[in-house]
């Protein structure tokens, strides 16, 4: 017979002996259930396959990852609508055989394609411009006036000259290889004040596009302050009641 002390020092043991078991039962499955649960996780969310903008990509055809915008999409604020103010072209008018400009630069993104005439344009053709608006699409005050002032001393100037006989700065320079247009020949005396916007938007000749640096409105008050350098130039005795390009 144990006496009551030895049962308790049993009984103490007994107990740590069970503790000591199951603490390593516990050390022996956590590691199993470790295992189950990364077995169980998978990273499709991060290694998933997917489009990521100007990457390569297997899955389309094209083989990049950027997808081209739906035909006839067109960013808010870009409608452009009003093909008179925006593109200097009557609304009206028909599809011209001739060959294609480029998009208008700057903020056009969306305006359409336009043309210009398939015959050398020159004093004596009855309408080398027959696309191009002949009025303003709105009302030029003294205000827009002014402003067309500015702009053609900044822009203008440095190849036109400040009166637009083409004697700018950059061209007695040099750059006169083609020379800068002279605004007072007949050609554009008599061109409609369209040709001048469409000019300024997409560049002719040497010139480049400016649709880039200059507002559609400010074009249009840069036309109006051409036609007045024009009328500014002209001999009153020679025509003194002469209507040119929308100003009278």
């Amino acid at each position: 017979m144990l006496s009551c002390k030895e049962q308790k020092a049993l009984s103490r043991m007994q107990k740590a002996a069970r503790g000591r078991l199951s603490r390593v039962l516990v050390f022996c499955l956590l590691p199993t259930a470790y295992c189950l649960l990364f077995s169980g996780c998978r990273r499709d969310m991060q290694d998933q396959p997917k489009a990521i903008a100007y990457r390569e990509n297997s899955f389309y055809k094209d083989g990049t990852g950027s997808r081209p915008l739906v035909e006839g999409t067109v960013p808010r604020g870009y409608l452009r609508a009003d093909r008179e103010l925006y593109l200097g072209k009557k609304s009206t008018s028909g599809n011209q055989q001739g060959p294609m400009l480029t998009q208008p630069a700057g903020g056009q993104p969306t305006a359409p394609q336009v043309q210009l005439p398939t015959s050398p344009v020159n004093a004596a053709s009855a309408n080398p411009y027959p696309d191009d608006v002949e009025t303003f699409p709105f009302a030029i005050t003294r205000d827009d006036m002014k402003r067309g002032q500015e702009r053609f001393n900044i822009y203008c100037a440095v190849c036109h000259g400040m009166t637009g006989y083409g004697d700018g700065i950059v061209a007695r320079r040099g750059f006169n290889q083609p020379s800068p247009a002279n605004y007072h020949q007949d050609r554009l005396r008599q061109a409609p004040i369209g040709h001048f916007y469409d000019v300024m938007t997409n560049g002719w000749g040497a010139m480049p596009s400016y649709a880039s640096q200059v507002s559609v409105e400010d074009r249009w008050r840069i036309a109006a302050y051409i036609r007045a350098l024009q009328l500014s130039q002209m001999k009153p005795e020679t025509n003194p009641n002469a209507r040119v390009g929308g100003i009278k």
